[in-house]
């Protein structure tokens, strides 16, 4: 930095010199370039003592700054050596864990409510009339961890219980199931009398089931039944069984239909298109051929 001032200020007295030897005459000239060179000395000689001055104070501000964190640090000595030494005070008890609510408290009913609520759904998406209750009071706890509760179910065709369980997706899952006692004979011979023709007739043509979704009656019924059908078939060496309006399952042997079976609450012909979707999500073919549902595995 000192050197680039130097030879600045060097270049500009010269130029300085030649301007005043040029522009007068020489006598004149000569102490014109005298006082430039004086004055140019002056210049030079004050920046230098300037800088030197500005480099003293800083190491002066710094030296007694030093002297200042000195002192500083010899005090906090002092100071903690005059301070008491603190009693060693008992660490406060570990707050009690709060506990769980009980059984019976709101919060689990209002849960019991809403799992409640999700299994009406479920049921009456496929059996619209029907109703059910909790066999036993379910225990929250299980229900959330994964457990199998056992309801008692109505107006849901033959099946008088159903197991509910949820998945670690929260979605639900139904089994239903019939269970009951071994009927004893009857004596007086009226339940095992023959069939009127307006009976036969009632039982070849049952009331129009109204189905709200095929999607979950297939997943509580028809998907249950037509596996346990179709592996049957399958292993006599049959390709293809029929379903009818009412439900019978019935397959073709030595040209004469032969009922396998019944789908109970079958949907109406409206939903069979519906139906085929969820089939062919098995791997299965459905094909509507009139009033018959045909479904081939092959």
């Amino acid at each position: 930095m000192r050197k680039n001032v130097f030879s600045s200020s060097i270049k500009i007295l010269i130029v300085s010199l030649l301007l005043l030897a040029v522009f007068f005459q020489k006598e004149r000239s000569q102490k014109l370039m005298v006082l430039a060179v004086i004055l140019w000395v002056a210049v030079i000689s004050g920046i230098f003592l300037f800088r030197k001055s500005g480099k003293l104070a800083k190491k002066c501000s710094a030296f007694f700054a030093s002297l200042k964190q000195a002192g500083r640090t010899a005090k906090i000595p002092a100071e903690k050596k005059a301070e008491p030494v603190p009693e060693t005070e008992t660490e406060p008890p570990e707050p009690a864990t709060p506990a769980k609510p009980a059984p019976d408290s709101r919060e689990t009913e209002t849960m019991l409510l809403h799992i409640s609520l999700r299994i009406t759904e479920k049921l009456k998406s496929a059996y619209p009339q029907s109703v059910w209750q909790w066999k036993d009071t379910p225990s929250l706890q299980d229900i959330l961890a994964g457990g199998t509760v056992r309801i008692l179910v109505e107006n849901m065709d033959a099946y008088t219980h159903a197991d509910i369980s949820f998945d670690r997706f929260g979605r639900i899952h139904v089994e239903p199931m019939t269970i009951g006692t071994f009927a004893e004979p009857s004596g007086n011979g009226t339940s095992a009398g023959p069939k009127t023709d307006d009976a036969d007739a009632a039982e070849e043509t049952p009331p129009e089931p109204s189905v709200v979704d095929v999607r979950v009656w297939y997943e509580l019924v028809g998907q249950k039944v037509l596996e346990s059908q179709i592996t049957e078939l399958n292993a006599n060496g049959h390709t293809k069984l029929t379903i009818k309006e009412n439900g019978d399952i019935v397959v073709n042997r030595q040209k004469k239909e032969m009922l396998k079976g019944t789908l109970d609450s079958f949907p109406a012909k409206s939903y069979w298109e519906e139906l085929v979707l969820l089939l062919a999500e098995d791997e299965l073919k459905g094909k509507i051929t009139g009033n018959a549902l045909q479904v081939s595995w092959t």
